[in-house]
């Protein structure tokens, strides 16, 4: 008897005492909306006042009640841990921006539970069985700001008096929040909103659209911030915080919230939670080949965070399998963040709730190539809700009554991407090497899509990961692979790939011929065979990097070899034959085809018969091809009114006359195009990655052979008259991607194509570029009789939609106008051949 009382002892406590002190590398997050996930509890999703609907500005019903419900879904997905978004009382609506705070982001009372969501006994509630079912849990807390209850009007103070429940929050001190009335209490900055994100005192000090921002320097705020926060720790017994905004708090206050008396560490460990999770948001991008971004990370780790959202990551991945740009960008990413700081504690992500879906512009072999990734670089890997659907829109709901479901409940435990998921788990669980490795980039290309390998390696584990980006068949050569000749290479998990074993060559190199937007998981064995090396030699008349402007003839030598194929960026597609004669051999190469860059060359070489072959070395040389100017033309300033003349720009002082196109410029440079925008007002306000803000490029481009479609997605337009697009390129500050008109139509952009073009920006001649490759258009024999018809608006990123348009205009919506009229403020059409 005693023995089964123990065995019942071990069993209630085994849980919570691996809980206490899980290792936060080997879990994997599944991150959530609470009102967007699942409606437990249909009798709290309106209060009557107007706050609640099915559209994305309000609330919809997702509850704590509906967290618990499906805990068993989460779990089966492989998440081990979930983060919701915060749980605490907010404000419901905020007539100045149309919007209300269901995210949760907008508080109006810390230390309480939105009444939308349930109370503090169904939150612990839900923390309780997710520890019995082996799940940690990660709130998400917002130091830097309460919900928008105040503002400056041409420097006069005004309160919000129709926000909903309350205009100002209820919680003691942030109640003190009437200038008037209570400015020497010093709660909040009383200061209008930002305007430059790169002025650092404008970024700690001032309102960040509107969000009322707290006086972090004041030490009843550090002191209110603190006992908010460490409460959840005690009452609902939470592992972790993921921490918004951190880059708008100084480094001082991270400092004493975490590290002080009575702060998150402390209270935590009181709480036997001696791995507590701290990961701040800090989105911060490097630019391809620069470390900006790892450097701003290292100061919050610097400052207490124990790890950190890992946003130059995940901007350069999506760019790489969304956009198609040079896999050897990401390459460089993985090196840098794995230098800097320890890449274990980086939580890994493909998007968010504040980003566009990846899947809005990409494939679904793309998105399962991203999720792989992050599967297999070290790191925490994050999964936001609705990717294991497919989901395209960045706030749908998953449950029947929500923002875009479709009247239908999202929760399929067969659909194709949760079984993907799921199975992605397992394997990272099955291998160290793909948590704790020491990543090695072994192969990857410096021109577009393509070949991206890696290498990890972990005590006596070392796994190989091998992608191509690229949408047709890549080959893989010359890829050290650090192993013995002979030595095999055994899959343990392939995407698009052949499940086979791979044998290493010669010299410890790899040889593989990798199938489109494929992955291949592989380890090294201990099984050895043998390897045949024919007896040929091959050389190219090439120097590293040479510079080639022209037509150029590439000759060189070869010995015990018949025949030879050059293949150009390890397209063996496209390979062509090269015939040898005495030893020497010759290829004149037309440039004229290729985009300009850096690009590789590489021989397959044959000898006596075709089953004896070998492969070059790799060759790589610098396209440096002239431009010609195809067409150009100016566009009258002042006219970004829109087709009527009437339209007016949202009224945050955030925007300018960004949209009023002045003149365009189009050249070609052997297969890609140059376009040139230049704009009346290029800013870079909220610090996008692509260098331009409130501005959405929408370029369609009509081949003149081809027969397209006529219809605008989104925009509520056509073509104009006697034209129809066949490739739509879609460029903001953060998103830059292109499709086919094949699948078109009003609410639909198209088939997502890859490579998109690259982007520079000249904020002295506001002029924002696009050199788009010329695989992206079909690599046309010849544009005469293109047309590039080019239209502005402006997108809304975190709810990846184009701005409404109202009758009279407000802070993020435009004026003049209804929701049914063109989004189209400014417009120019550009003819190759023709004269404009």
């Amino acid at each position: 008897m005693k023995k089964v009382f123990i065995a019942l002892l071990l069993m209630l406590f085994v849980t919570p005492i691996c809980l206490s002190s899980a290792v936060w590398e080997d879990q994997v997050v599944y991150f959530l909306m609470i009102d967007r996930f699942s409606n437990g509890d249909p009798s709290n999703d309106d209060m009557g006042l107007g706050e609640a609907g099915s559209d994305n500005s309000r609330y919809n019903g997702g509850d704590l009640k509906g967290i618990i419900d499906k805990l068993d879904y989460i779990k089966g997905l492989g998440a081990t841990a979930i983060w919701i978004t915060p749980p605490v009382a907010n404000q419901w609506w905020n007539p100045w921006v149309n919007y209300g705070g269901y995210h949760g982001y907008w508080a109006r009372d810390f230390k309480r539970i939105d009444e939308h969501f349930g109370d503090i006994a169904l939150y612990k509630e839900l923390v309780e069985k997710a520890h019995e079912k082996g799940l940690l849990v990660i709130q998400d807390i917002v130091p830097n700001h309460v919900g928008d209850y105040f503002r400056f009007v041409d420097g006069e103070f005004e309160m919000n008096s129709g926000s909903i429940p309350s205009d100002s929050p209820e919680q003691y001190p942030f109640s003190l929040n009437n200038f008037v009335e209570h400015r020497d209490e010093n709660i909040y900055h009383w200061t209008p909103d930002i305007s430059d994100f790169n002025d650092q005192d404008q970024k700690f000090n001032y309102q960040m659209s509107g969000l009322d921002d707290l006086n972090t320097e004041n030490p009843s705020v550090i002191s209110a911030l603190k006992d908010s926060y460490t409460f959840w720790i005690d009452e609902a017994d939470i592992d972790g915080f993921r921490i918004d905004t951190v880059i708008y708090v100084p480094h001082e206050f991270w400092r004493e919230f975490l590290n002080g008396e009575s702060g998150v560490y402390e209270i935590a460990s009181k709480n036997g939670k001696l791995n507590f999770l701290t990961f701040g948001e800090a989105w911060v991008r490097s630019d391809p080949f620069e470390d900006t971004g790892e450097r701003v990370i290292g100061e919050f780790f610097e400052s207490g965070m124990n790890a950190m959202l890992d946003f130059p990551l995940n901007i350069e991945l999506r760019s790489v399998f969304k956009e198609g740009k040079p896999t050897a960008n990401l390459g460089y990413r993985l090196e840098t963040r794995q230098s800097y700081f320890n890449h274990t504690r980086l939580l890994t992500f493909i998007d968010n709730h504040d980003m566009e879906r990846f899947l809005k512009g990409a494939g679904l072999a793309s998105l399962k190539q991203a999720l792989a990734f992050i599967f297999t670089v070290p790191g925490i890997p994050v999964v936001y809700y609705g990717t294991e659907q497919g989901f395209v829109e960045t706030r749908e709901a998953m449950f029947e009554d929500g923002f875009q479901s479709g009247g239908l409940n999202h929760f399929e435990t067969q659909s194709e991407l949760y079984k993907y998921t799921s199975d992605l788990a397992k394997l990272r669980l099955e291998h160290p090497a793909l948590r704790y490795g020491r990543v090695e980039v072994l192969k990857s290309d410096p021109n577009g899509p393509g070949i991206f390998a890696y290498s990890l390696e972990h005590g006596n584990e070392k796994i190989y990961v091998i992608m191509n980006t690229a949408g047709e068949r890549r080959i893989l050569a010359n890829m050290e692979s650090g192993l013995a000749e002979g030595q095999v290479i055994q899959p343990v998990y392939t995407f698009n790939s052949l499940s086979k074993s791979y044998t290493v060559d010669k010299d410890g190199k790899l040889l593989m011929t990798m199938n489109p937007r494929s992955v291949y998981v592989g380890m090294a064995s201990e099984e050895y065979q043998s390897v045949d090396s024919p007896e040929i030699q091959f050389n190219a008349n090439l120097e590293y990097a040479q510079k080639i402007a022209s037509t150029y003839t590439i000759t060189g030598t070869a010995s015990g070899a018949s025949s030879a194929r050059i293949i150009f960026d390890a397209r063996i597609e496209e390979a062509e034959d090269i015939e040898i004669e005495d030893g020497q051999w010759s290829y004149e190469w037309d440039i004229s085809k290729f985009d300009p860059g850096i690009h590789s060359i590489l021989f397959k070489v044959y000898g006596r018969t075709k089953r004896e072959s070998i492969y070059s070395e790799d060759y790589t040389v610098v396209l440096d091809i002239p431009e010609l100017l195809l067409s150009s033309l100016s566009d009258p300033e002042g006219d970004d009114k829109g087709p009527e003349g009437r339209y007016e720009y949202p009224t945050d002082i955030s925007f300018k006359n960004q949209m009023d196109l002045l003149g365009v410029e189009l050249r070609q440079i052997g297969a890609s195009l140059s376009l040139n925008m230049r704009i009346k007002d290029l800013t870079d306000t909220w610090g996008p990655q692509n260098g331009f803000d409130h501005v959405t490029f929408q370029i369609f481009i009509d081949d003149p052979h081809k027969t397209g479609s006529t219809v605008l997605p989104f925009l509520n337009a056509t073509m104009p008259a006697g034209l129809d697009w066949d490739y739509f390129i879609f460029a903001n500050g953060w998103s830059i991607v292109a499709y086919s008109a094949e699948g078109s139509g009003p609410k639909s952009f198209g088939t997502a194509i890859s490579p998109t073009p690259l982007v520079q920006t000249n904020k002295m001649k506001s002029e924002v570029v696009l050199r788009i490759p010329g695989e992206t258009i079909g690599r046309p024999e010849s544009l005469n009789g293109f047309k590039v018809y080019i239209t502005t608006w402006d997108f809304d990123g975190i709810e990846a939609v184009y701005r409404d348009i109202y009758p009279e205009p407000k802070s993020y919506h435009f004026g003049g106008g209804s929701k049914e009229d063109p989004y189209i403020m400014d417009d120019i059409l550009l003819k190759i051949g023709e004269s404009d």
